[in-house]
């Protein structure tokens, strides 16, 4: 590393309407070095990286690369010119397209002859080398994006920014949709790129990855720089304290709650199967219960609760609550019959962007808010404000839900779940990008939920995170459950082993 900064911003100023996004932050990175930048949803770390990436334009402040001072406007492509790469948080991909088309979109290799025509023999061998660096070469590579699951896409995307070779790659989130195994792979990437002398900003709420993998942690918090630390000399709680202002305690595992065993069964999912992964699964949850369901990448968590939700088709199975059969061979059949679900996928199948947070928050219950099919507005802005005070959401009832952060959007996703009127809710992936504040709140929610006679059924790749909230826990592999943990069983160290080892292989 040497003495001189490869990045520095100096008192970078951002304001929208009514709003101060950044208030004189300054952050320096030298070469090789990998940057936490961490704080909560609103914080400002998205808005600083879109400044630094060219997709906003600052008011104030200055930005020097190398010593050399940038000018106030430039746009994404000209800050790739600069050396400057990002990996979004929300995918930049395109679906139509296919990955190789994806990861060197506006940069298409060309045939010699002819400026106008790609090369699609080399790109497509170009792509297979930038995956091959990731260990993904499984991807096909001439594969349209828009078919692949979101972990998949999310290593394109990580592809597609390492492509670029630039000096400086900011990753917002990168490992959301990740397994640890290709977590780990992103890691030693990093560690790569580190030892070329490429600096690293890595945005993440996994504080775990944060001591993983990097070297300083800078905090901001309300727009501004509220601490810079090397990672060696701190811990979880100090930055958490930094994040939030307060002394804050991460969410821990609930007390014992095992006679909820002995409540009445609500659910019961039947010898469900799609006819080609998902095999005959069966099991039920109780009333008040919290089910948490594990596993790795291909474990068909996801498929499985689309499938019970009516949002993919079952080829055979039955789903029942109260012991009353529901038709889910539709969302909206599912919903009547009083099953709801949250797809990890929040901006295409969670929220509508351009309407409003009350209106989206209505979505699914209009009875509440109408009479004679009149919706009142007042009632639409009452229902709205409830959940933006409980879920603490950084917004007004008339706020564009697509103007909020990521954080915030999830929030609002959830609250329309929550104000469905459903006895049982599948929360999928329900923290994804949500910071580490706001995790506790949403798991309250959820424990709340159940807790008022409902059931739960929360699908996550954190383990932390099925610890903290679950009543028992399913172990999915291949489309079966393996294990079954309960909760006096419930460990960190039981669900990683079974969530790792399972193999699939169902344990004795």
């Amino acid at each position: 590393m040497t003495n001189t900064p490869l990045l520095e911003l100096k008192s970078i100023r951002k304001v929208f309407p009514g709003v101060i996004a950044l208030d004189d932050v300054s952050l320096t990175i030298y070469e090789g070095e990998v940057v936490a930048l961490l704080g909560e949803n609103g914080a400002g770390k998205s808005t600083l990286m879109k400044v630094l990436s060219g997709a906003y334009q600052r008011d104030g402040g200055e930005i020097y690369i190398s010593s050399k001072q940038i000018p106030k406007h430039y746009t994404p492509r000209e800050a790739k010119e600069l050396g400057i790469g990002i990996i979004y948080q929300e995918l930049s991909l395109v679906s139509e397209l296919s990955v190789a088309e994806n990861i060197f979109l506006t940069r298409e290799p060309r045939k010699v002859k002819s400026i106008n025509l790609v090369d699609y023999k080399k790109m497509f061998q170009l792509a297979k080398e930038q995956l091959e660096k990731l260990d993904v070469s499984y991807i096909d590579v001439k594969a349209k994006i828009g078919s692949l699951p979101l972990p998949e896409r999310q290593m394109v995307e990580i592809a597609k920014a390492l492509s670029q070779n630039c000096s400086v790659i900011i990753m917002d989130e990168p490992t959301t949709s990740l397994t640890w195994e290709e977590t780990l792979r992103l890691f030693d990437v990093i560690n790569s790129l580190k030892k070329q002398g490429v600096a690293v900003i890595y945005i993440s709420h996994r504080l775990a990855e944060i001591f993983e993998i990097c070297d300083r942690a800078t905090v901001m918090r309300d727009g501004k720089v509220v601490g810079d630390c090397k990672i060696s000399e701190t811990n979880q709680q100090k930055i958490i304290s930094m994040m939030t202002g307060r002394n804050f305690t991460l969410t821990q595992r609930a007390e014992s709650k095992s006679e909820i065993q002995d409540n009445k069964i609500l659910f019961s999912a039947q010898k469900i199967s799609d006819g080609k992964m998902i095999k005959n699964v069966t099991f039920d949850v109780h009333q008040g219960e919290v089910l948490g369901i594990g596993g790795l990448i291909g474990a068909q968590r996801t498929e499985l609760m689309r499938i019970i939700s009516g949002v993919d088709k079952a080829k055979s199975g039955k789903v029942f609550i109260d012991g009353q059969e529901v038709n889910i061979s539709s969302p909206v059949k599912a919903t009547k019959g009083m099953i709801g679900y949250l797809s990890e996928n929040r901006k295409e199948e969670g929220l509508n962007l351009g309407l409003t947070i009350s209106e989206n928050i209505i979505l699914s219950n209009f009875g509440d808010v109408s009479d004679v099919g009149l919706v009142k507005k007042k009632k639409v802005s009452e229902t709205g404000n409830k959940y933006i005070s409980s879920l603490k959401i950084k917004g007004r009832a008339g706020t564009i839900v697509g103007n909020l952060s990521g954080g915030n959007q999830q929030k609002v996703a959830i609250s329309k779940w929550l104000n469905s009127g459903c006895r049982v809710l599948i929360f999928d992936e329900p923290t994804r990008g949500i910071d580490v504040a706001a995790k506790t709140e949403i798991h309250d929610l959820i424990r709340e939920f159940s807790q008022r006679g409902n059931a739960a059924i929360v699908v996550s790749s954190e383990v932390n995170e099925l610890v903290a909230v679950s009543d028992r826990i399913l172990v999915m592999s291949h489309g079966e459950i393996v294990s079954e943990i309960f909760d006096c069983e419930i460990s960190q160290d039981r669900v990683m082993y079974d969530v790792t080892s399972s193999g699939g292989k169902k344990h004795e």
